[in-house]
């Protein structure tokens, strides 16, 4: 079955995420898989996070195919009730924070980018969020709310490195729900052991489930 393109817009700036490095293309394939799978089981509202999410890519991608499969379903069945989706953002980076609020905008969805709780971080992470919440121009961005900080995500994508992501499998653990998905990149094949190694305490079936040049996207069902 031919699947239709599904368009965003994106301005990079300093933000890393605009579809050209192949993690961001593994995980925007795994984006679409996943939410079309949640949304082809009738889930009424599809919670999602990016963690470290740069550009806001994959969070604008997901909610981009929860507005396209809608706006297919009211043509086909226009009585039916359609799905939404929740998409949050974590950022340690204040400036990137705004570029993907902008790229939200710009894409007509709804995503709320915020900086990590503090008491997830370690000191070099607490440090640059400590700076980022001091400095006037960063007025109005937030630490990720406590009604947000929890096990409520069906689905958290995370494109970072392979060393802090094996540090933040605690963390993104403590964000999926169970039998929530997680997928993983910024993994280079070599370092993808020591990746499916930290998050198999957490998540069932932690595999690599796709590679390109090299790199790999490694996915889990939480526990």
């Amino acid at each position: 079955e031919e699947r239709a393109y599904v368009q965003i817009e994106l301005e990079g700036g300093i933000a890393f995420g605009t579809g050209e490095h192949p993690t961001t293309r593994l995980c925007l394939d795994w984006v679409r898989d996943t939410t079309e799978e949640l949304l082809k089981s009738n889930t009424e509202c599809i919670n999602f996070v990016d963690y470290g999410a740069g550009s806001g890519v994959l969070g604008i991608a997901a909610a981009a195919v929860v507005r396209d499969y809608n706006q297919v379903k009211r043509k086909q069945e226009p009585t039916s009730s359609l799905s939404s989706i929740k998409t949050v953002g974590v950022e340690i980076d204040a400036d990137a924070i705004r570029i993907a609020d902008d790229n939200a905008e710009k894409n007509g969805v709804e995503m709320k980018n915020y900086l990590p709780d503090i008491d997830s971080l370690d000191d070099e992470a607490l440090s640059v969020v400590l700076r980022a919440l001091q400095r006037k121009r960063n007025k109005g961005i937030e630490t990720l709310p406590s009604e947000l900080n929890g096990q409520v995500y069906d689905l958290c994508a995370a494109n970072i490195l392979a060393r802090p992501l094996v540090g933040l499998a605690p963390v993104l653990a403590s964000l999926v729900k169970s039998g929530g998905k997680i997928g993983l990149s910024g993994v280079l094949s070599v370092q993808a052991e020591s990746v499916v190694e930290a998050y198999t305490e957490f998540f069932d079936d932690v595999k690599v489930a796709d590679e390109e040049n090299g790199w790999v996207l490694i996915s889990g069902t939480r526990k």
